[in-house]
């Protein structure tokens, strides 16, 4: 068998090979980031082995610059695995050279991991599963965006409009959101007429606020403690920010639409898990990809990152051992927002946590007992191939068996 390592880099990767002793069994090579430097690499990988069988290649899982890559290796018929940087790092300290790193020798570092690792070939999915994926990670980066410019918009209220933010319930609800796209600042306020300002209210609130709400804002305006200087870039940052919120909010719901059809079509079974909706669940559903790549429910639990990890030497042990946080950080957090939703829907994960803070567990460690016991269900009803039973959600070993 032959163990065929990829650095992979932005612009230029390195290929390395080892025999099954951990022989090298060809000297490394570069080759760009492009058509004709797969080409190399195929030609490369054709040189190593009798057959394709006989060759196993593995690559870090860097950013998103090894997916081409893959994608054509795949095409190519070669066995691919994906390799957790971790795994890389551990067999760098094996080997006693943590402080040299260069491209040619992580390239054989990658090979060496799978010698002396049991891994397996790597699915991507397909395609619809890869499209669901890729829009619940552009939904979450979007509506991360705008709680950006909303704290943008919050600072400079607070330098020019401190009294701001006890004159709407929601400073960017609808209304709240016309009004600063109007005069943001108490100078433009107290400038604008108050039945004008009462019209932009009524029209924005469909009616619930008008000429009372217009004097109560220009009576909180007219006794403002905010800054004057430089009031009139300002406002105009503020509308600016005001106006990107506005676009970037259309585009979170149709990306949403897109998503909410998308995980009907694709795994509508977790939409009937309590507190699981059709972008949580998209987001759970395509960052686990082909449940049936894994062996068991713990399998999933770890590839979340949210097993503990072990501190143990001699008779010590530690009580307070933290997760490994080695897995995939999107469905970490896909899955730490679902069980909080289990405690506002107060669903039977609810006592599991009330057990887990009655055991001295804090909130968070609670919560994360509760993401565990909540892969088990999802495990459950997706390679089941059956809608949510609660007497699973009950007993944390029910689908320990799968």
């Amino acid at each position: 068998m032959i163990y065929a390592g990829i650095d992979i880099a932005k612009n230029e990767h390195v290929v390395g090979a080892t025999d099954e002793r951990g022989r090298d069994a060809a000297k490394p090579m570069p080759f760009a980031n492009s058509t004709e430097g797969f080409g190399r690499c195929v030609a490369y990988l054709e040189g190593l082995a009798e057959s394709k069988g006989d060759l196993l290649v593995g690559m870090e899982a860097t950013g998103h610059y090894w997916l081409p890559l893959f994608c054509r290796l795949q095409d190519e018929g070669y066995a691919v695995a994906v390799v957790n940087p971790i795994r890389t790092d551990a067999m760098r300290r094996f080997k006693g050279s943590s402080r040299v790193k260069t491209d040619m020798i992580d390239c054989v570092l990658v090979a060496e991991t799978l010698r002396c690792g049991d891994f397996e070939p790597s699915k991507l999915g397909d395609e619809a599963m890869i499209e669901l994926r890729q829009l619940t990670r552009l939904h979450q980066e979007l509506k991360e965006s705008v709680a950006d410019l909303k704290r943008q918009v919050v600072v400079a209220l607070d330098q020019v409009f401190p009294e701001y933010g006890s004159i709407f319930s929601d400073t960017f609800g609808e209304s709240s959101k016309a009004f600063l796209k109007r005069c943001p600042t108490p100078e433009e306020c107290l400038g604008v007429r108050a039945d004008s300002l009462a019209k932009t209210l009524e029209r924005a609130s469909r009616g619930n606020l008008g000429r009372d709400k217009a004097d109560e804002i220009k009576g909180i305006a007219r006794t403002s403690c905010g800054i004057s200087v430089a009031a009139s870039v300002f406002s105009f940052q503020i509308k600016l920010l005001i106006e990107q919120i506005d676009s970037i909010e259309g585009q979170i719901a149709e990306v949403g639409a897109r998503v909410r059809s998308g995980i009907e079509a694709v795994e509508p079974l977790i939409l009937t898990i309590p507190g699981i909706g059709h972008v949580l669940g998209a987001r759970i559903v395509s960052e686990i990809g082909d449940i049936r790549r894994f062996r068991s429910a713990p399998a999933v639990v770890k590839y979340a990152g949210i097993n503990p990890s072990v501190s143990q030497s001699g008779k010590f042990s530690s009580n307070e051992n933290h997760i490994t946080k080695q897995g995939s950080p999107y469905l970490r957090r896909a899955l730490y927002l679902a069980a909080m939703a289990q405690l506002k829907l107060k669903t039977p994960f609810y006592d599991y946590y009330a057990k887990k803070r009655s055991e001295g567990k804090a909130h968070r460690e609670a919560l994360i007992a509760v993401s565990r016991k909540l892969v088990h269900v999802i495990y459950a009803v997706l390679s089941r191939q059956e809608p949510y039973d609660p007497e699973v959600a009950r007993n944390p070993l029910a689908s320990r068996s799968e």
